[in-house]
């Protein structure tokens, strides 16, 4: 629907012989484009690709394939670190909780001294700023010190970096802001409903209290608490405090591990509230084995769990790694592998799908190596703990960096990812199906959902008409089937609302193209970037648009000058040259009457017939030569030229014999 504008017009009497009176008329109302808030547009999640933990160790997912990176030599994380890089997969900069270098492993001038410690299990995490992708938030833990009858601690803090200090390398603006205390050796964080605020949650000590802090366009918010499960406490058994959190990719669920308790536990979350609420619990029954990893698979159904030997050395016992199927809770859990020997105790999703866990016989005898679940949705022994193509220990080498216990902390949301993915969601376009885990498959067979499939790894389809379509994924491993599924919308394409193939311009006036309101995007053939352009001369004009769904879609129209005139002399004297007054060259489609009136203001004629003009007589006699006043009143019927009410033009003519 076009907005609609009262016309003013103004015209005047041209002298001359036959010289034309030209009109003025815009065609369409200004529309204002309104602020883009959201798009569905796919978007670059990379902030997660590239990982620098422990002693010098780092993964660089950014090509796809997961592989060892060495240039970091300024970094010792014992327990969890933090990286960030942009959208694009660019590292901005990391930190172990206490300092944080620049993306040229350069020391940030004034973000030395934060407060994390070095042996909380969760030290520290980095939020970005909803709508201002300069402005980072890093999370810090301080550990907690049995010190005369109580724990003193600096607890949950936060600092702010700005990316736009130090010639755009970042710094510290503000330090150690504090927000809980005491707090316990927990930190995760996971995608507000909105997709663009941030939940960071924390857990108090000696409570059952969770501290879900929303970070949005505003700041730090205040904390949404939730009292749920176990009080994390006990006197001086500070060991109740260690422990991963970790919230499901989806934002649905939340776990943790209570290490001196030996328990683990399952919570429901919320996303759009910050509310916590206990589901189930497990307990750890092995002798002398502590629950310490906790990891969620991709698809949010599955947990892990690690445990091992937390105290007194020598390990003698194994580490076990735990598989729930969470359609049960926490019951009867699949021990999926057990490792002598050996402290496995981080788990950390990555956005290759796999998990890594670290490993380490302790903090001075490393190991340079992590550990993989390569299928981490696949139940029991399909998730192939450390085993590719059928061949077991096949761990993923740090190339003599260690990763002690320690992984990246991340907002978990950035590996909520679907098994498989596709490169296209507009009508016409052929969709490429992308598998980011090919670990593991033997053959493939894909369903379209609209009667096609295929049986290519990586296959190209085009769907026949805009719609949503159940694609189902089906990966054969060893004579075992498992099945994926996702929607997958094919958008129509967006619809550019010219009113005609070809609108009519009157020469000597302009008027403005419109390509339709509620676009993200919008090109004209003239360059300009704005919804509606301002036309003055003929020619083809070519408009296109991109919509929140990034499809894209082109319209052209043409815009023809429409020339008439109506004379201010004619000569009745059946010459068959000028013997009637009448406007020339007029577009039919319009409603139309032309009045007459001579000096004394008395109509002496009146046509609704625009081929009907004065032939200079009044009542079967010839006028005498004078000047007489006319009115045409038009009214457009058609859409190519919308006007608000009838258009009135006013002159004279003279009547010459």
């Amino acid at each position: 629907m076009h907005n609609k504008t009262k016309i003013k017009l103004r015209t005047t009497a041209l002298s001359g012989f036959f010289t034309g009176l030209f009109l003025l008329i815009p065609v369409f109302s200004l529309f204002s484009q309104s602020r883009m808030v959201r798009t569905n547009c796919p978007r670059m999640q990379h902030q997660a690709d590239l990982w620098y933990f422990g002693d010098k160790a780092g993964i660089d997912f950014r090509s796809g394939t997961a592989t060892p990176d060495i240039t970091e030599d300024v970094m010792t994380a014992f327990k969890a670190s933090a990286v960030m890089c942009d959208s694009a997969g660019t590292l901005l900069f990391f930190t172990n909780g206490k300092k944080v270098w620049d993306r040229t492993f350069t020391l940030m001038n004034n973000a030395s001294g934060l407060d994390g410690d070095l042996g909380v299990t969760q030290p520290c995490i980095i939020i970005p700023k909803a709508d201002d992708p300069t402005i980072y938030f890093i999370f810090t833990l301080d550990i907690m010190a049995w010190k005369g009858g109580s724990y003193t601690t600096k607890g949950l803090r936060y600092s702010i970096i700005d990316m736009k200090l130090r010639n755009g390398m970042g710094d510290a603006s503000v330090l150690n802001l504090p927000l809980l205390t005491p707090a316990c050796q927990k930190l995760t964080a996971v995608m507000h409903k909105d997709k663009r605020s941030v939940w960071v949650i924390a857990h108090g000590w000696d409570s059952n209290e969770f501290y879900a802090c929303l970070v949005s366009a505003k700041g730090v918010q205040e904390p949404v608490i939730s009292a749920a499960g176990s009080i994390h406490g006990g006197g001086n058994e500070e060991r109740n405090s260690i422990g991963y959190m970790k919230t499901s990719p989806d934002g649905s669920k939340l776990a943790l591990a209570i290490t001196g308790n030996n328990l683990i536990e399952l919570f429901s979350f919320n996303n759009e509230t910050g509310m916590v609420n206990a589901t189930s619990s497990y307990t750890v029954t092995r002798p002398n084995l502590n629950p310490y990893g906790i990891e969620f698979s991709p698809d949010s159904k599955l947990l892990y769990a690690t445990a091992f030997q937390t105290q007194n050395p020598p390990l003698s016992n194994p580490s076990i790694l735990y598989q729930f199927n969470l359609q049960n809770g926490l019951s009867n859990p699949i021990v999926v592998d057990s490792t002598p020997g050996m402290s496995v105790a981080a788990m950390q999703l990555a956005t290759d799908g796999r998990i890594y866990l670290s490993r380490t016989v302790n903090i001075i005898s490393r190991k340079d190596s992590v550990d993989v679940i390569y299928n981490p949705n696949r139940p029991g022994a399909g998730c192939n703990y450390n085993r590719l193509n059928n061949i077991p220990e096949s761990r993923f080498p740090l190339l003599g960096r260690a990763s002690i216990f320690s992984l990246p902390n991340f907002i978990q949301s950035y590996f909520d990812l679907p098994a498989f993915r596709w490169d296209s969601v507009c009508h016409n376009d052929v969709t490429r199906f992308t598998i980011p885990n090919k670990a593991n498959i033997d053959s493939v067979r894909w369903d379209f959902g609209d009667g096609a499939g295929s049986d290519v790894t990586e296959p190209l389809h085009a769907y026949a008409q805009p719609g949503t379509y159940l694609v189902k994924l089906t990966e054969m491993f060893n004579g075992i089937s498992y099945m994926d599924s996702a929607r997958v919308t094919s958008y129509a394409l967006p619809v550019i609302a010219f009113p005609a193939d070809t609108i009519l311009l009157y020469s000597g006036s302009e008027i403005n193209l419109h390509a339709g309101g509620g676009f993200q995007e919008y090109l004209w053939s003239t360059g300009s970037t704005d919804s509606i352009i301002a036309v003055a001369s003929q020619g083809k004009y070519r408009a296109k648009v991109k919509d929140f769904n990034c499809c894209t879609n082109a319209d052209s129209v043409f815009v023809k000058v429409f020339e008439y005139f109506i004379p201010n002399a004619f000569t009745p004297n059946n010459d068959g040259l000028n013997d009637v007054f009448k406007v020339e060259g007029l577009y039919k489609n319009i409603k139309f009457r032309m009045s007459l009136y001579n000096r004394w203001g008395q109509m002496i004629f009146e046509s609704t017939d625009i081929d009907n003009g004065w032939n200079g007589m009044v009542n079967g006699q010839y006028c005498a030569p004078d000047s007489f006043v006319w009115i045409v009143n038009i009214g457009f019927l058609g859409q190519d030229i919308i006007t608000q009410g009838d258009i009135v033009l006013k002159g004279t003519v003279t009547l010459v014999r």
